[in-house]
């Protein structure tokens, strides 16, 4: 059990802290509603992250996300592109004079926004398949206390990354200046676009 724990440890940082739109939307939905837009964010993460897991460890060989790469990144596009929207929309709106602490959109909800860019990642999904695919393979052999003792010491790295991303964007909405905060949400704005690109990028 410690050897996985020690395992999931290390390779935990190459997914939880790299920028992806879900690090993006802690961010975004932070700078409107503060530190705990990102703990509702981690808390839809691993409400579909957990189940997705727990059926991995029983079904490994069975399961090729593969087959459903296309369909998945086309959904998960369609939703950065409309998050995109919104962030753009309050951007202008705000740039035009309404203050910058209370935008007038409220994004998507946060426990959604998690669900969604997790359920709908392909790359999140073919990383518990591909990266952490050892450990997945090793814990169907393991009692359930083990699975649960190696998915805490996952999954506090997802919370502690969401909250501080999400703490990070509220700083920046109450330092930054109308049109400065205006400038970040547009960079948000830009930063999903990319995040979209490079989704369609890896695809083909």
């Amino acid at each position: 059990m410690l050897n996985l724990i020690l395992s999931i440890t290390l390779i935990t940082p190459s997914g939880a802290f790299s920028p992806g739109p879900l690090t993006a939307s802690a961010v975004a939905l932070g700078a409107t509603r503060g530190w705990r837009a990102g703990l509702y964010v981690a808390a839809g993460h691993m409400a579909f992250e957990l189940p997705y897991v727990t059926a991995l460890v029983y079904a490994f060989s069975k399961i090729n996300v593969e087959t459903y790469k296309l369909p998945l990144t086309v959904a998960a596009l369609a939703f950065i592109l409309y998050f995109t929207y919104l962030l753009l929309r309050d951007a202008w709106r705000i740039a035009r004079g309404r203050p910058p602490a209370i935008p007038t959109s409220k994004f998507t909800n946060p426990l959604v926004a998690g669900i969604a860019l997790t359920a709908l990642n392909p790359y999140f999904l073919l990383w518990w398949i591909t990266v952490a695919g050892p450990i997945v393979a090793e814990l169907a052999a393991q009692p359930p206390y083990v699975f649960a003792a190696v998915y805490a010491a996952h999954v506090w790295m997802d919370y502690l990354w969401l909250v501080l991303m999400a703490s990070l964007g509220n700083a920046a909405s109450r330092l930054l200046s109308a049109k400065g905060y205006a400038a970040f949400l547009a960079a948000l704005a830009i930063m999903l676009l990319y995040f979209g690109v490079e989704l369609l990028r890896k695809l083909f």
